[in-house]
C-alpha cells in the first residue's frame, strides 16, 4: 500500500519547515529546563501560602512543611490509575512518615463532597492526609507546584520546597522511594 500525498490524498508531504519547527520547539524545552524550569517555591507564592482543609479537620500550608521531603499527589475518586497507585502511596506512607517525609493526597478536579469523600477514604484505608477543596480552588496550588495537566500527578518537593521531580501517571512504591532516597542522603550530609 503506497502513501499519497497531495490533495486528494491520504497524507501531506512533510516540508523542510516541520523538521526545522520541531528542533526548535525541542530547543525552547531545552533551553526552559536548563534555565531551571522547574519552580521553587516562594516564601510568599500563593499556592504554598494557601490554607489546604484536610478532610480529617486539619489545615496546612506548604510553606509550613519546609525542612521535610513533601509529595504531593493529585488525583480523584473517578480516575482508575489513581485508584490503583493509592496502596502504594499508603506502603510508602507508611514506611517513610517517621523519616522526614510527608504524603499529600490533594483531591483535584473531584466533585464529591465531603461525606463521599471521607466514606472512600475509610473504604480504601486512606492513612496520609487528604487535601480537599471546591472545584478551582487548588488551582493555585497545583499552578505553584507548576501546573497539573492531567490525573494522576506527584510533585517531590525537597527540603526547601523545590519541586525536583513529577511524574505524570500512577506511582509504585519503588519509584517512590528511588525519588526520595537520595534528598533523605543529600539532606543528612548537610545536618
Amino acid at each position: 500500500m503506497s502513501k499519497r500525498y497531495g490533495s486528494g490524498g491520504l497524507l501531506r508531504q512533510p516540508s523542510v519547515t516541520d523538521g526545522w519547527k520541531r528542533w526548535a520547539v525541542l530547543w525552547l524545552v531545552w533551553g526552559w529546563v536548563l534555565a531551571g524550569g522547574v519552580p521553587a517555591l516562594a516564601e510568599s507564592a500563593p499556592g504554598t501560602e494557601l490554607l489546604l482543609n484536610t478532610v480529617d479537620g486539619k489545615s496546612l500550608r506548604l510553606a509550613d512543611l519546609r525542612g521535610k521531603v513533601v509529595l504531593v499527589n493529585f488525583w480523584a475518586t473517578w480516575c482508575p490509575p489513581c485508584l490503583e497507585e493509592i496502596p502504594e502511596l499508603i506502603r510508602f506512607h507508611a514506611r517513610y512518615a517517621d523519616k522526614g517525609v510527608v504524603v499529600i493526597g490533594v483531591d483535584y478536579m473531584d466533585h464529591v463532597n465531603l461525606e463521599q469523600l471521607k466514606k472512600f477514604i475509610a473504604e480504601h484505608q486512606i492513612s496520609y492526609p487528604i487535601v480537599y477543596g471546591e472545584p478551582g480552588r487548588l488551582d493555585p496550588l497545583a499552578k505553584a507546584l507548576g501546573g497539573v495537566f492531567g490525573l494522576p500527578i506527584t510533585k517531590l518537593l525537597d527540603r526547601q520546597g523545590r519541586v525536583v521531580s513529577s511524574h505524570m501517571g500512577g506511582v509504585t512504591e519503588k519509584g517512590m522511594r528511588s525519588w526520595v532516597e537520595p534528598l533523605l542522603t543529600t539532606s543528612a550530609a548537610e545536618k
